[in-house]
């Protein structure tokens, strides 16, 4: 039971987390983690800003191009070892080592010499952050970028030991060995079992951390979360039933919060696949054949909004609001009618069916929506006329599958980590390790990099309205809805506001009871 006595809180996952090395986090669950173990020069509070972190101040030049980041004095990692600027050089110049191939190096194509690194070309050492003093680091960037403070809060530019990852190469996050820079220390790993952490007591900050224990739950069912909530095996939810949403609502309004998710659900078209790449018309009948309205009222139903467009409406404060696809607003028969001409124009039909199969991970929702999707389809070009497969797989299998190009369509999901469009418009980019669908696109590419590298925001949105207008007529997803996320927290839980976190990054240092 949850207790101030034991000072122990339980909090689902929703899944096993992929990673405990935060230069390579990619899903929700390893980050969640992640920036409970290690901090960056900067951290982010509960409206998702940016604030001091390991850096206790910093100065951005007139330009917009160099960072000067101000350490705080005596800093320790978890083992009471120090923690240095060299750590912070060492971390960065990690990111982008090919070596380690993450797949959020391009964090650093936009700090000096980035992107040549990241491509082999040039030696690491030549990432442009260097230590001006001991407590003192600069760091140049190839152009200027607002977003360049929330992208140093992310846990992939978290600061790691040198030493330590020196000493012990790929078992340095072995829980006998993994030294952090964050809040907690790791006490003990289960993999898909539990993971408990305990608070650091180097850490700067350690007197405001009111919680002495967290322990995570992998739980992938969401009815075995509810349950395990109701019987006080755990104290926060991840993920939750979405048949009983309506009722949790109704019974247990103190303890439910629902929030609008700075995310969005999609479909990849594998463009690898000759089927799928040599033919538009097909692409753009399975888009128009999805009834997304129908998906987000009847099938899911949790205050979720309908997706016409590769960015949500909402990124920005609503600068990019107005780029959905012209047969958005067209009647759902219209709809029908002009993807069964494009199916036909495509080359199938009930003599010549297409075949085409669906992956998506393990969890009751991807299940409920890739069998919705298969049912709008069969309604839409008929029985005969089309086969789909569907292929659930455990999320580490479906990840290597995606990852490797060995699906026809993907389930696929993008949750903002900060507050700027470049998050998504980076996903369809030729090289960025995100974009799972292969597509490429150098005219895409050269006005994306010319958004970034102009001072004028106005010209910075046009470019990029061009941009995503020009990918989306080349259908490379089924972009399906902007989510939003929802669970319960005991009312004993203090300290934690989901509400105003749009972008659902937590930290368990804001605990308390």
């Amino acid at each position: 039971k949850l207790t101030k006595t034991t000072n122990t809180i339980k909090v689902d996952l929703g899944a096993d987390i992929a990673t405990l090395d935060p230069q390579l986090v990619e899903d929700s669950q390893s980050f969640r983690v992640a920036v409970d173990l290690f901090e960056g020069l900067v951290s982010f509070n509960q409206n998702n800003q940016p604030i001091p972190g390991l850096a206790q101040n910093w100065e951005i030049s007139p330009d917009g191009k160099t960072y000067i980041f101000h350490l705080r004095p005596n800093l320790k990692f978890s083992d009471g070892s120090s923690l240095s600027v060299n750590d912070v050089v060492f971390s960065f110049q990690r990111l982008a080592d090919p070596k380690l191939n993450s797949p959020y190096n391009y964090l650093v194509n936009n700090i000096e010499n980035g992107s040549q690194i990241i491509a082999g070309k040039l030696p690491i050492t030549k990432l442009g952050i260097k230590a001006i003093n001991p407590q003192t680091i600069q760091i140049n960037l190839v152009h200027p970028d607002n977003s360049f403070l929330k992208i140093c809060a992310l846990p992939e530019l978290a600061i790691v030991s040198q030493a330590n990852i020196n000493k012990f190469a790929n078992q340095w996050t072995d829980t006998k060995n993994i030294v952090g820079s964050g809040a907690y220390k790791l006490d003990e790993r289960i993999v898909q079992g539990t993971i408990t952490i305990s608070k650091n007591p180097y850490y700067y900050d350690a007197n405001n951390v009111k919680v002495n224990q967290i322990k995570f739950y992998p739980i992938v069912d969401r009815n075995s979360a509810l349950n395990q909530y109701k019987t006080d095996q755990i104290d926060i939810t991840s993920f939750l039933p979405i048949d009983q949403y309506q009722t949790i609502k109704q019974t247990m309004a103190n303890q439910e919060h629902t929030v609008a998710w700075e995310a969005v659900e999609f479909l990849d078209f594998n463009l690898l696949s000759a089927k799928l790449k040599n033919n538009l018309k097909l692409r753009q009948a399975l888009s128009m054949a999805v009834d997304r309205e129908t998906l987000v009222k009847q099938v899911l139903g949790q205050d979720q909004t309908a997706l016409y467009s590769y960015t949500t409406k909402t990124i920005e404060s609503g600068k990019f609001a107005n780029l959905d696809y012209p047969w958005a607003n067209w009647t759902r028969d219209k709809q029908i009618a002009e993807a069964q001409l494009l199916f036909k124009q495509a080359g199938y039909s009930q003599q010549h069916p297409l075949e085409i199969s669906i992956s998506y991970n393990t969890r009751d929702d991807h299940r409920k929506k890739a069998l919705a999707i298969a049912s709008m389809w069969q309604q839409v070009f008929g029985k005969d006329a089309i086969k789909i497969n569907l292929i659930n797989q455990e999320w580490k299998v479906f990840l290597q599958a995606r990852r490797n190009g060995d699906f026809e369509l993907a389930r696929d999901g993008y949750a903002a980590d900060y507050n700027s469009v470049d998050g998504y418009t980076s996903l369809f980019l030729c090289n960025n390790p995100q974009n799972r669908t292969h597509y490429c696109n150098q005219h895409y590419d050269e006005l994306i990099n010319q958004a970034q590298n102009t001072q004028d925001p106005t010209q910075r949105i046009n470019l990029i309205h061009q941009a995503l207008s020009l990918i989306m007529n080349d259908y490379s997803v089924i972009p399906l809805f902007q989510t939003t996320y929802y669970r319960l927290i005991k009312p004993q839980i203090k300290g934690y506001t989901p509400e105003t976190n749009h972008l659902d990054h937590v930290m368990s240092k804001w605990y308390k009871f």
